[in-house]
């Protein structure tokens, strides 16, 4: 099948599927935030409660690989599938665990799940859409998981003021996701993957920066997020006194304004290719930390959701592109996981963070990490583009 067949047969309601469901892995965690202290009195958890955010992360990590290579071999349809079946039941089951042992491995296995859909949701759109088009649904891609945030956590918060365990429900959202896979998403297995490799050919990934390095930077990135996104209720809500219902709003204004900085993203980094677009994600994120740190006045922290939204929208959205452009056919499958590993194992060690250290010490030393990360990047990837610059320089020496 040609790619221009593959981007014909998916149509429009295909690539709303597919954002749908890639919306769905951004809010694993995050779904059930605005419930988190009573969540930690209801299971005795105190300051742990946080786990119940990044437990899902951990799940993510441990399979992604696992998802990834069975992509390779069945396609990535029939994983989406069955990772949305398990995604909603498991997501639903978790607001009748009886004991904190029974929600952590719930949230686990729920994270088993979103690692199957969100390694399935990057490969779907490799599979029917290449070259320019591919990043750019892919850019999109990383702005409907925001606006996703932004709808999903302002339900959220509504529902937490009703009950802890109203939240829940919200991860119903992937049986819908499961209809519509049905429905719109032409079923495509290897064969569709092999007619694109033979289209795409075996040009070897680009060189620059290393792969490993972009994961790393993935990684730290979304440290930084969830960082925020963990950190927050328990701030805003104990320390500050605000209702679970405008910690939902207020974690949904950031995601708001990641949205709108997700669209701006791509101009960015054509003006100042990604190493920047990278450099002032971090630096935002350092901004945000340190207001939190300074003050809990009303007007500082509408002023720090806005740093801290940037800060994920010009970071988030760029690393599938950055893993992508760096694959070939042949290993593509395996990069994706790699990246949904880093990112999801930054999400995870958030809680590390957020248990070590209290009150607003926690904002202090993440903004001073932020900003190291922002001192580091510029003249690191200088350093593999001057390396690359050298090489072509020697080789054309030896050409002439």
């Amino acid at each position: 099948m040609t790619q221009e067949r593959l981007q014909k047969n998916i149509g429009n309601m295909g690539i709303a599927a597919i954002m749908l469901i890639s919306s769905l892995t951004v809010m694993v965690g995050n779904a059930i935030t605005p419930a988190l202290p009573e969540l930690g009195k209801v299971y005795g958890l105190g300051n742990y409660a946080s786990w119940l955010v990044t437990a899902p992360a951990l799940g993510v990590v441990a399979t992604a690989i696992l998802f990834g290579r069975l992509i390779d071999k069945k396609g990535p349809y029939w994983v989406a599938l069955f990772g949305l079946l398990f995604y909603g039941l498991f997501g639903v089951c978790g607001a009748y665990m009886p004991n904190a042992a029974a929600i952590f491995i719930d949230r686990f296995l729920l994270g088993a799940a979103t690692a199957a859909i969100m390694n399935a949701s990057v490969a779907l759109i490799a599979t029917f859409f290449q070259g320019e088009k591919q990043l750019k649904v892919i850019a999109v891609q990383g702005m409907s998981m925001e606006f996703g945030g932004v709808i999903f956590l302002s339900i959220s918060g509504v529902l937490a003021d009703v009950s802890w365990r109203s939240p829940f429900y919200i991860y119903s959202l992937g049986f819908l996701a499961l209809i519509l896979l049905l429905i719109f998403i032409p079923r495509c297995g290897r064969a569709a993957a092999a007619a694109q490799a033979e289209e795409e050919g075996s040009a070897p990934a680009e060189k620059g920066v290393p792969l490993p390095l972009v994961l790393l930077i993935a990684f730290l990135g979304m440290l930084m997020f969830f960082t925020l996104m963990v950190s927050l209720p328990i701030h805003l809500q104990t320390k500050l006194g605000y209702s679970p219902s405008f910690t939902g709003y207020y974690l949904a204004a950031l995601d708001l304004v990641a949205v709108l900085a997700a669209g701006f993203m791509p101009k960015i980094v054509s003006r100042f290719q990604p190493k920047g677009c990278l450099f002032a994600a971090f630096c935002f994120y350092g901004i945000a930390f340190l207001l939190y740190f300074l003050s809990g006045n009303a007007v500082v922290l509408w002023i720090a959701v806005f740093f801290a939204g940037i800060g994920f929208g010009f970071s988030t959205p760029l690393f599938n592109s950055l893993v992508v452009n760096k694959s070939t056919p042949e290993n593509k499958g395996t990069n994706i996981s790699f990246c949904t590993m880093a990112m999801f194992g930054g999400q995870f060690l958030s809680a590390l963070l957020v248990s070590a250290l209290a009150g607003t010490t926690l904002f202090l030393v993440a903004g001073l990490l932020a900003l190291l990360i922002a001192a580091c990047i510029l003249p690191i990837v200088g350093r593999y583009h001057k390396k690359d610059r050298e090489e072509k320089c020697e080789q054309y020496a030896r050409n002439a």
